[in-house]
């Protein structure tokens, strides 16, 4: 394996395939790791109840998290309920979110949500994936986010980051690695169901921290002894 240099931070090549997944054991090994080195990771996106967090998600979708908590310490200020936000139209929310990509498109899920809970939760956000799911505008990551943050239940939580890291420390395949809904099947068959939150908001804060997609912070890696993709560039 090549000795990290100071310097050693991929900038090309940030594509390149491993060369396949890990045995059964060493994914352990890794997950293991993964979790001491974060412990107790939670997300960065700010919310007061689970209602808060479902918005929060939504627009999180290919946003910044802290865009989007900008956006939401004001909003939640004026508007933070089903009943306020299913009155709404999506300009009502334009002073609050325009910063945040596709904000008129979220705009009109996050009133849509509204309405939906309203007219069959009561105005309560489910606390299963399933039922999320059901709803207009929920789609898997947004759901296992929420089931796993607000209300403490296992979830594998698959968002960008957390495919770039699975995919280049072996833990998925090559094939699986743009397919979330086996990467999430895959994944809950491996790691432990009390331990399933925790995993994903781990692997995501490291995805965050050293292994972005376009420049990955190899050489100060903790797990690049670890990593395909380090060993191979």
């Amino acid at each position: 394996m090549p000795e990290p240099s100071k310097n050693r931070t991929i900038k090309k090549n940030y594509s390149i395939k491993t060369s396949g997944e890990l045995s059964y054991d060493k994914k352990i090994e890794i997950i293991e790791k993964i979790l001491k080195l974060y412990p107790d990771e939670k997300l960065d996106l700010k919310y007061s109840n689970e209602f808060e967090l479902l918005v929060a998600a939504v627009l999180a979708a290919r946003s910044k998290d802290e865009i989007v908590n900008s956006a939401t310490e004001r909003l939640f200020q004026v508007y933070n309920s089903p009943d306020q936000f299913a009155k709404l139209k999506p300009e009502d929310l334009k002073p609050f979110v325009s910063k945040i990509n596709f904000w008129y498109k979220k705009s009109e899920a996050i009133i849509q949500i509204s309405r939906e809970l309203l007219e069959k939760y009561g105005g309560k956000v489910p606390q299963s994936k399933e039922e999320l799911e059901k709803i207009k505008g929920i789609g898997s990551k947004t759901a296992s986010l929420v089931v796993a943050a607000a209300f403490g239940k296992p979830a594998i939580i698959v968002d960008t980051h957390f495919q770039t890291v699975a995919k280049r420390l072996g833990l998925i395949s090559e094939q699986e690695s743009d397919k979330p809904q086996k990467i999430e099947d895959k994944m809950k068959k491996i790691v432990p169901e009390n331990k399933q939150a925790k995993f994903s908001f781990a692997l995501i804060r490291h995805g965050k921290k050293f292994c972005s997609i376009r420049n990955p912070k190899c050489s100060t890696c903790p797990l690049r002894e670890d990593c395909r993709f380090y060993s191979l560039n």
